[in-house]
């Protein structure tokens, strides 16, 4: 379906039409929290806002948040260009296939700014704070967490970006279990 079809859908979020994942889903969370019964905005007009009404709008919010997220995640990932042989593949190698790259913390916070994501975003719809986050992206295995939660928590990331998560952590740990098995030897 074309951008221009979605229109109205754009318009319920308070959007342009070409706008992007990330700024859709942005729209989402505040237009939910404006139209929360909960919104310091609503308090004053809330006799004059029914809550039927408002229920009304956050279902119109949850309907055009599901259609769009639906209808462009194709045209997200053709845009991130991750995942497909010959495509380059977030860390600035040409024509390698995403099978052949081994993801590191480097990798990830590349691919992430380069879809223009902040970390704030990424922990609101992920539920990993932030300062996990940065801890992956700079490989600060010394102060993540053990490594079932690490894998849990690097897995999260993937699937937000986009990217295999199975591939992704399996990279990923197997860096953190190297940096580990040099700390052993050092001690």
């Amino acid at each position: 379906m074309s951008r221009r079809n979605l229109k109205k859908h754009f318009e319920i979020l308070e959007l342009d039409s070409d706008a992007s994942l990330p700024e859709i889903k942005n729209a989402y969370v505040r237009l939910k929290k404006l139209y929360s019964t909960d919104s310091m905005v609503m308090t004053p007009i809330a006799d004059e806002f029914s809550k039927k009404k408002r229920l009304e709008v956050l279902k119109q919010i949850e309907e055009a948040h599901a259609k769009l997220s639906d209808e462009l995640k194709d045209e997200h990932q053709r845009s991130a260009n991750l995942g497909k042989p010959g495509i380059a593949s977030g860390n600035g190698t040409e024509g390698e296939e995403a099978e052949s790259v081994s993801f590191s913390g480097e990798v990830l916070r590349k691919i992430r700014e380069k879809k223009g994501i902040h970390l704030y975003e990424v922990a609101l719809d992920t539920k990993i704070r932030v300062e996990i986050l940065e801890n992956i992206e700079h490989e600060r295995f010394d102060v993540l967490p053990q490594e079932v939660y690490l894998k849990g928590h690097v897995s999260n990331y993937a699937r937000y970006l986009l990217l295999d998560p199975r591939k992704v952590a399996d990279d990923y740990i197997s860096r953190y279990k190297d940096w580990k098995g040099e700390a052993k030897e050092k001690d």
